[in-house]
């Protein structure tokens, strides 16, 4: 063997190590530097960007571009090529697990490369040549045993069976060396170590685009969508005297996408897309039965059916559910609650001069059906992991002045706020609001649900401690409607609910105040100072003068119909039923029918007293006759029992004769309860 030979078979602890420690010494790969520039950048509010960029077609046809590995399966899922005379033949890459893939044709494992004694053991019965302490030995290895020599720890021992056939044995110390006289099993050695360092640095994926029909040195276009951070919006708003406000709507967004962006073209879309995810960068195993083995003669298999899939095709045609993302029209953000903070304006003192913010370099912005989309004036350069703050909207917007409190509150004071109509042109994404009042200054925060163009938001900062507001609830209920039909009473009562709000109002100064009175399932509202509704409250608007007091009346009403059998009623009910009919002649039968009802009610009620009475006696008879069996014969007692139990013989007979006659008496009052009825 030459000494190239030698040098190459040389494989020691010391070296394994070192492949190990030098791999992992290694920062992420970064993206390669040729993957063409980035043209332009469309965000969207559901954490995707849409990369539009240029890359350079190899003198091979093929387009390589480096992927982080963790975009690699939104990659797949949406990487299009554009501007090209040729077609695409398809893409690939290498696969999601190169060192387990690699290891599986080896004969050892990665943790077998670990030390020498690992490494020999997996190549039992290859032939090398060990030094350690001095002494050398050559030949195929047998094996590898722990052993034990006194107090010292223990030796792992080779034993290889050389050239003569003679069994020799070595103990390994740290010293130990390994040249591998197997050219093919260096090899392998060698492979692995090499797929140990590229796996330790496994951080991207070159994928590889092959294309038809294109010329060498020619850049095509490549659109992806990838994950992205959402992009924020901050608002300004100033509000002045006229009813007016000048709003200033900044967008923060950050570059987190693995490479610097040099003079990008940015445009965000304030829509929230159905955006999924799949693991097509994995492998994945259908789940087989295992058969057993038969071994069993005479297999006579059974007859083919045909293949049913050719006789019926299912339509092929599946829409898909996800919308693209990000899209020029995406769905809309859902809205927020507002949200109140900050401190009262009385209470802020600020300087009177009048408050002026400068002019933003406002996007072009466009509406679609579901969606706004800002884009950015001229490009960008941003370095990745920075943020970008610029705006994107600066109008001048009507705004009102108003309290806000709504019913249930545990706070008696209303929470004042700016009402907010967008006649911008194009719909406000949702964001944080900083609020400035142009002769005090700041005057607090709020949060800004999505504004559709047109639309009118209230903008929640603080808390109007002049103005005090309290609720009072009466309920009332009335018979609509009375209805008798084969002898059922069909009644209609309605149901009032009224709500009354007392605003005390400020002492040094007219307010507006809205109220929000909750929506109630199944009933109907009304109010005279009714202003709109939300998807849960109604509104009421009133403007209250400096020291005085106004109320706010809100009236809940429903109809709820209720069936009663006329035989069975009570005589109160039929009382206030004839108490609230129209009619003269049902008013009349109703009460003759609560009469005749009360004598029914009393016969039963009486019938039911003598029943117990009788119980009660029965209950005594059965105590009198157990004492009879238990006293002795022709004795006082027993005499005494014996009378009694004949006296109470005779109560029961009294008692039963009332109750037969009270229970005629019962009887014709029900038929003339009966007949009451079959006239109405």
């Amino acid at each position: 063997m030459s000494s190239a030979t030698e040098s190459e078979g040389l494989f020691m602890l010391k070296q394994v190590s070192a492949i190990l420690l030098l791999s992992v010494a290694f920062p992420a790969i970064s993206l390669a530097a040729d993957n063409g520039a980035i043209r332009a950048i469309t965000l969207s509010s559901g954490g995707l960007a849409e990369v539009s960029r240029s890359a350079a077609v190899g003198s091979d046809g093929v387009v390589r571009l480096e992927v982080p590995l963790d975009q690699v399966d939104d990659m797949l899922k949406s990487l299009v090529v554009n501007e090209t005379d040729g077609s695409v033949a398809g893409f690939s890459l290498a696969g999601p697990q190169p060192l387990e893939e690699t290891f599986k044709g080896l004969p050892f494992t990665p943790e077998a490369l670990s030390s020498v004694p690992s490494l020999l053991t997996s190549m039992q019965g290859a032939r090398v040549s060990v030094t350690s302490g001095g002494k050398t030995i050559e030949g195929s290895i047998l094996g590898i045993e722990i052993r034990k020599a006194g107090e010292s720890a223990p030796v792992p021992l080779l034993t290889v069976l050389d050239k003569d056939g003679a069994v020799e044995t070595l103990a390994l110390g740290e010293d130990a060396s390994v040249r591998i006289e197997d050219a093919e099993m260096r090899a392998k050695v060698a492979k692995a170590a090499a797929a140990i360092a590229r796996g330790k640095n496994d951080g991207s994926r070159t994928i590889d685009i092959k294309l038809n029909g294109v010329k060498n040195g020619g850049d095509i276009g490549l659109t992806y969508v990838v994950p992205s951070p959402i992009w924020k919006t901050a608002y300004k708003v100033v509000t002045e005297e006229n009813g007016k406000a000048r709003l200033q709507a900044w967008t923060v967004l950050e570059n987190a996408s693995g490479e610097d962006w040099k003079g990008v073209k940015l445009t965000l879309t304030s829509a929230e897309p159905v955006t999924l995810k799949q693991g097509l960068h994995k492998l994945y195993w259908r789940q087989r039965q295992e058969v057993p083995v038969n071994t069993a003669s005479n297999i006579v298999p059974d007859l083919d059916s045909g293949d049913l899939s050719n006789r019926q095709r299912l339509s092929s045609d599946v829409e898909e559910r996800a919308a693209p993302a990000p899209a020029k029209a995406m769905m809309g953000g859902a809205s927020r609650k507002a949200a109140a903070s900050g401190y009262m304006a009385d209470e802020l003192e600020r300087p009177a001069a009048p408050m002026q913010i400068a002019a933003g370099s406002a996007a072009n912005a466009t509406e679609s059906d579901i969606s706004a989309t800002f884009e950015l004036p001229g490009t960008y350069d941003l370095a990745n992991g920075d943020t970008l703050s610029v705006p994107i909207v600066d109008a001048e917007l009507d705004a009102d002045m108003v309290d806000m409190y709504r019913a249930g509150s545990s706070f008696p004071n209303p929470i004042a706020a700016v009402m907010l109509k967008n006649t911008t042109g194009v719909s406000m994404p949702a964001g944080i609001l900083t609020l400035y009042d142009s002769k005090i200054g700041y005057i607090g925060d709020s949060q800004l649900s999505a504004l559709p163009k047109g639309d009118t938001r209230l903008a929640s900062f603080a808390t109007d401690r002049k103005v005090s507001i309290s609720e009072q609830q009466t309920p009332t209920e009335e018979i609509a409607s009375l209805k008798v039909s084969d002898g059922v009473m069909q009644t209609i009562v309605k149901y009032r609910q009224t709500t009354t709000y007392t605003v005390s109002g400020a002492l040094d100064g007219e307010r507006t105040v809205i109220v929000e009175h909750p929506i109630r399932d199944g009933w109907s509202f009304s109010s005279d100072e009714s202003f709109g509704k939300t998807a849960t409250h109604q509104r009421l608007k009133t403007v209250v003068p400096a020291a005085t007091e106004k109320t706010l009346t809100a009236v809940d009403e429903q109809l709820q119909s209720n069936s009663y059998a006329l035989v069975d009623a009570e005589p109160d009910m039929l009382l206030g039923w004839s108490a609230s009919a129209h009619d003269k002649v049902l008013v009349d039968k109703l009460a003759n029918l609560a009469e005749a009802r009360k004598k029914q009610v009393a016969a039963q009620n009486d019938l039911e007293s003598f029943d117990n009475e009788i119980e009660k006696l029965t209950n005594d008879q059965e105590r009198i006759r157990q004492n009879i069996g238990a006293v002795p014969e022709n004795s006082d007692l027993k005499k005494r029992y014996l009378k009694a139990l004949a006296n109470s013989e005779d109560q029961i007979a009294a008692v039963g004769e009332k109750r037969a006659a009270m229970q005629k008496d019962s009887d014709r009052l029900g038929s003339q309860v009966a007949e009451l009825i079959r006239t109405f």
